[in-house]
């Protein structure tokens, strides 16, 4: 499949799901004066604590990063780093391209702290996988409640465990896999003999140029084992709870007690919008469907209206605001005197 091909068909998919988004959220609109108001009522202690807990959340996320780097030689302090992260938020939005340019911004930025190319990409690489894996339990965890509702707690978290057991088989197959050069091979000779047979409309892959590429991987992922797996895990399950948190703080705010189990589901349905969107953060696409989607998990449509609101405001765009001044601090700071 050609790279124009791939392009038209996330732009198609995209626009599908906008138009469908679009046709759930014309019903709200008759909400938007009963949200105003509730903005004129709102208990707006909730609204510094939804802000303390998102600047812990990316706190978490700058903790993550930084266990990341650690195994590698260059040094970077926590705010500097924590600098680097939002400069690259906000590098995505001013410049769309998939997230190409905050890859290209952090290889850049922590070049100047003794990183090298590979060091950046591979440290972007765990904490991707850390915070994926975490974001999909804990919406998975979301799922358990509401099939374990009437349940004795026992059988619930039997069923919670049977889902996430089911999640990290293929990811532990495909380290157990990557992990040995001998295996890795084997399984890349079998790929090559599908994918190259004659007739195909696939590019040849060339098992020497892969295989060299997972080597660097596996030499970069060596270097974690003297990383503690409890901190990396810790780190970033703590960001995503603090994240689903500062949502959770956003309906407080308006005085609705939203559940746990709505709270978890919405959660991840809203990044799977996001990641479905064809704006850089999941622009219009997902400050739409937050509203959307609680509206449809049963809560009051000017509540989900105010509450999706706030929470963008404040884990998306005060984020990417704070990120602009940082970017330029970090790009056009004085050189350091000898």
């Amino acid at each position: 499949m050609s790279k124009r091909t791939k392009t038209w068909l996330r732009r198609g998919s995209s626009a599908l799901l906008f138009i469908l988004l679009v046709y759930f959220f014309l019903p709200l609109l008759g909400e938007l004066k009963a949200a105003a108001a509730l903005f004129r009522n709102a208990n707006w202690i909730w609204f510094g604590i939804a802000i303390a807990v998102q600047l812990a959340s990316y706190a978490s996320l700058t903790w993550l990063n930084s266990l990341a780097l650690q195994p590698f030689q260059g040094k970077i302090a926590f705010t500097r780093l924590a600098a680097v992260l939002t400069s690259m938020a906000f590098i995505q939005v001013a410049v769309p391209s998939m997230g190409i340019s905050g890859v290209a911004m952090r290889v850049h930025l922590l070049k100047r702290s003794g990183y090298r190319p590979e060091e950046s990409l591979a440290s972007l690489v765990v904490e991707t996988l850390g915070e994926a894996i975490a974001i999909t339990t804990v919406v998975l965890f979301g799922v358990a409640l509401v099939l374990g509702s009437g349940i004795s707690v026992r059988s619930q978290l039997a069923r919670y465990f049977l889902f996430l057991f089911i999640l990290l088989m293929p990811a532990a197959y495909a380290w157990h896999v990557v992990a040995d050069p001998v295996r890795t091979r084997t399984h890349l000779v079998f790929i090559a003999s599908l994918l190259n047979r004659p007739g195909w409309r696939w590019k040849n892959l060339d098992v020497e140029k892969v295989e060299a590429r997972l080597d660097e991987f596996r030499c970069n992922m060596l270097n974690y084992r003297q990383v503690p797996l409890w901190k990396l895990g810790l780190s970033s399950y703590v960001k995503v709870f603090l994240d689903v948190a500062t949502l959770g703080a956003a309906f407080y705010m308006f005085g609705y007690p939203i559940s746990a189990s709505d709270l978890l589901i919405g959660y991840g349905l809203i990044l799977l919008f996001s990641g479905s969107a064809a704006l850089p953060g999941g622009l219009v696409m997902t400050e739409a469907s937050v509203p959307v989607i609680f509206a449809l998990l049963g809560v009051p449509g000017s509540v989900a209206l105010a509450a999706g609101l706030v929470y963008r405001l404040i884990a998306f765009w005060m984020v990417r605001f704070i990120g602009y001044f940082c970017w330029h601090a970090l790009e056009f700071e004085q050189p350091a005197k000898a």
